[in-house]
């Protein structure tokens, strides 16, 4: 073989060789997965303060008769559902009856007596033009007149109020309800306005408590606490506040209206009237908390993202989160996170969406040839 032909061979080797050792480094080793620090979702850890609260309905009445007389019946009972418009007790009929006979009999003596009157004062003004009766009497005529028209205005207005009252001699259900107290009997007399019966609606249960101004301070709308029964305080039910009064009750106690959270796991069947106790915390707000390296603001948006990591498949997936106030080293979560949940940490940046990662210990090996 000449030095040339030598040359080409020896060039075409060396090509060849290099073209592999360059195909061998451009193919790229599989990703580890990435150590993270991992975290279950909590609440925040904070004393509570407890108050005893009252159970009601939203629509409750206090029914009584408008004007006073004897009850002729009741013919509901405690406990009985009753529909609105229902009739629910009578008063004596009687009585109004006989005042609304006396009202129109003098509604319509006084519809004569005006009848005459206008007679009286137009033949006063004939003889007045014919010169025939003097100026005082053509007043006095006047005078009467005037007098029999505000007699008739006057029955009337007692007319009416006759056939109000023959009208609410009947106590009728406000609205679909139940009957809750019964204070008055058959043949019991009762003033004007005296409660008879005690009406709650159905549907729509509150939870009213009479907090220190310093505490109701505190509470946020929409903030969710809990309540329990004495006897059973393991068995909570979520409460939303709905509002706090404006005003001092007896100078030292605020009212605080809470509504029923039905996104609250406790399916505990509250009644009417009972007594619960309310566990409000005396900081915080009681929502679940991250630590602050946990989250990662979204621009140009009010909400944040945290990644959840799952067990299962030993990744995480980028979640948007609503995040509240800020204590410490820890930030409130408002809504995006259950308690419990898994999330990173720690070691959040340059994670992506169903990356493999690995729960950061202090044994962790980050290399399969570190030494044991």
């Amino acid at each position: 073989m000449n030095s040339t032909s030598h040359s080409v061979a020896l060039g075409t080797v060396l090509a060849i060789v290099s073209l592999a050792g360059c195909s061998r480094s451009t193919i790229a080793a599989p990703e580890p997965p990435r150590a993270v620090k991992i975290e279950a979702v909590r609440h925040d850890t904070q004393d509570v303060i407890r108050f005893v609260a009252q159970v009601r309905q939203e629509q409750r009445a206090d029914l009584a008769f408008e004007n006073g007389g004897r009850i002729a019946s009741i013919d509901v009972d405690v406990g009985d559902r009753v529909h609105q418009g229902q009739v629910l007790a009578r008063l004596d009929a009687e009585p109004n009856r006989l005042r609304l006979e006396q009202a129109d009999a003098n509604t319509k003596i006084a519809a004569e007596e005006l009848r005459e009157r206008q007679t009286q004062w137009q033949q006063q003004q004939a003889m007045f033009a014919d010169g025939s009766t003097s100026t005082a009497t053509l007043t006095s005529a006047q005078v009467a007149l005037k007098t029999a028209q505000l007699k008739l205005r006057s029955a009337q207005s007692d007319l009416s109020l006759a056939q109000r009252a023959v009208r609410l001699d009947e106590i009728r259900a406000p609205f679909d309800g139940s009957v809750v107290a019964r204070l008055q009997q058959p043949h019991a007399e009762v003033g004007s306005g005296q409660t008879v019966l005690q009406l709650d609606g159905v549907g729509h249960i509150q939870v009213v408590a009479m907090l220190p101004p310093q505490v109701a301070s505190r509470l946020m709308p929409e903030q969710i606490v809990d309540a329990y029964r004495a006897e059973a305080p393991t068995k909570t039910v979520r409460l939303r506040l709905r509002s706090t009064s404006s005003r001092l009750e007896s100078g030292a106690v605020v009212q605080a209206i809470f509504d029923i959270a039905h996104d609250g796991d406790s399916n505990m069947a509250l009644l009417s009237g009972e007594s619960l106790l309310l566990a409000l915390p005396t900081t915080g707000t009681g929502e679940v908390s991250v630590p602050l390296s946990a989250v990662t603001p979204l621009l140009n948006t009010k909400d944040s993202t945290v990644f959840v990591y799952r067990p299962d498949s030993h990744t995480v997936q980028r979640r948007v989160v609503s995040i509240g106030t800020i204590e410490g080293a820890r930030v409130q979560i408002r809504s995006g996170l259950r308690e419990g949940e898994l999330i990173v940490s720690a070691g959040t940046a340059f994670l992506t969406d169903d990356q493999a990662v690995i729960p950061f210990r202090p044994d962790t090996r980050l290399s399969s040839d570190a030494s044991p």
